[in-house]
C-alpha cells in the first residue's frame, strides 16, 4: 500500500467514526431510507440527519436518488459496511 492508501482509508475510517452517522449506517444496513424516515429511527432532528447524510455522501458512502420531493438514501456497499460494523462489534 501507498500512502495515498493509507489516507484515504484514514478518512474512511474517521467518516464512519462518528456515532450518529455510526446510527444511519444501520438503519441504511437495514433498508434504503429517506431522510423522515431516519429521523424517526434515530430520534435526531432532520437539518442533523441531512447534514450527516451529506458528509457520508461526499466520502462515496452513501448515494440517494430522488422520489418526489425527499431523497432515499441507500449504501453504496452494503456488504463492506456490514462486515466492518459487525467486525467492530465483535471488539465490544
Amino acid at each position: 500500500m501507498n500512502n495515498g492508501d493509507y489516507e484515504k482509508m484514514s478518512v474512511f475510517f474517521r467518516t464512519i467514526g462518528n456515532p450518529t452517522r455510526l446510527k444511519i449506517l444501520t438503519e441504511l444496513l437495514k433498508n434504503e431510507r429517506c431522510v423522515g424516515d431516519v429521523e424517526n429511527h434515530i430520534g435526531t432532528g432532520q437539518a442533523n440527519i441531512s447534514q450527516h447524510l451529506a458528509i457520508l455522501k461526499r466520502h462515496d458512502i452513501v448515494d440517494c436518488r430522488k422520489e418526489g420531493n425527499m431523497r432515499c438514501y441507500f449504501l453504496k456497499d452494503p456488504l463492506l459496511l456490514k462486515k466492518i460494523l459487525d467486525l467492530a462489534a465483535q471488539g465490544n
